[in-house]
């Protein structure tokens, strides 16, 4: 016998055929579209994650390469109006030299810091106020008149400290480029004439204090001169002096002086350099990103592959050469 139910004004057959169109899911179907979407969800996450690490690996690139820029701009225009008066006079007229002390956490400090002071007709003397004669703003910190001067003398130096307040924290310290000029006034009334550059300046400049910061996270300072000279035989030659606090071989340096009598690497006045000339200088700087600064803090490398990869993957090197003008 059949059943009918009145539903409204339509009848609705019930018994044993009725769910036959309301079939579901089977299990091994549910299996399938998980799977799917769970493979699915993970090239996502993968492609993802790896579009962030690449933004953020351009990103640090981008960030180097612009405060590398700055430094090394600012550092080719001192050195292109550098001023050197070799003759009949013991002044010392550039110094370079490597930090023996070891710059940066206590287990991975730079291999080389260097520090490069010299005379120069900076083009930002009296506080970017030259050619003015008149002082501008009335209150302390702002620019002086320009007086005349032209010579001023310039520091450039590594140190690793925090960048804000330039004092020694570790948690927040970094290796951060330094830029100190002293105005031709400073420099004609207590650094000229003298045959100690560095500790004149120190003296008169108060070392860092209120310096201007270059660049953050640089691992590695490095100068090299470039020397045309006579060699034994009376030849022409041409010779690179890296100025580094480690590496043997070679002409490396850890000091290296233009006086007015001549050239004196390593403070060696009767070197076979001394009389030669300095063609170029070579300026070279390795850049860390934040996350290398961090690893470098707390992580020690065992061995110098370890040490090779992680410069590899967070470092950047930036280089320039300036030529030095014979007059």
């Amino acid at each position: 016998m059949k059943i009918t139910r009145e539903n409204g004004s339509h009848r609705t057959p019930t018994g044993k055929g009725a769910s036959a169109g309301a079939k579901g899911f089977t299990l091994a179907e549910l299996l399938v579209a998980m799977t799917i979407t769970i493979v699915l969800v993970s090239l996502t996450i993968v492609i993802t994650g790896s579009a962030i690490d690449a933004w953020k690996g351009a990103r640090t690139e981008i960030r180097a390469a612009g405060q590398a820029k700055t430094m090394l701009s600012a550092l080719g225009r001192d050195l292109e109006s550098i001023i050197i008066r070799q003759g009949n006079n013991d002044s010392q007229w550039l110094l370079a030299t490597s930090e023996n002390e070891g710059i940066g956490p206590e287990a991975e400090s730079s291999p080389n810091a260097a520090r490069l002071i010299f005379y120069t007709a900076a083009s930002d003397r009296y506080d970017g106020n030259a050619g003015s004669r008149e002082r501008v703003g009335g209150n302390v910190g702002d620019r002086d008149a320009d007086r005349g001067g032209d010579v001023s003398v310039v520091s450039y130096q590594l140190d690793f400290a925090d960048p804000v307040w330039g004092d020694q924290s570790e948690n927040f310290s970094t290796f951060v480029l330094y830029r100190k000029l002293l105005n031709p006034d400073e420099t004609y009334n207590g650094v000229s004439s003298t045959d100690d550059l560095e500790q004149t300046f120190d003296i008169r400049g108060g070392g860092n204090d209120l310096a201007d910061l270059m660049c953050e996270n640089v691992y590695e300072f490095t100068v090299t001169f470039i020397i045309n000279y006579r060699d034994r035989s009376g030849e022409n030659a041409t010779v690179s002096i890296p100025v580094m606090s480690s590496g043997g071989g070679g002409n490396v340096m850890n000091k290296f002086a233009i006086n007015g009598s001549g050239l004196a690497p390593n403070l060696n006045t009767r070197s076979e350099f001394s009389a030669g000339r300095v063609a170029a200088v070579e300026l070279a700087i390795t850049v860390l990103s934040d996350e290398g600064v961090a690893i470098l803090k707390k992580s020690p490398f065992q061995n110098r592959v370890d040490k090779a990869k992680f410069l590899e993957e967070n470092a950047y090197r930036y280089t320039r050469s300036v030529s030095i003008s014979q007059g």
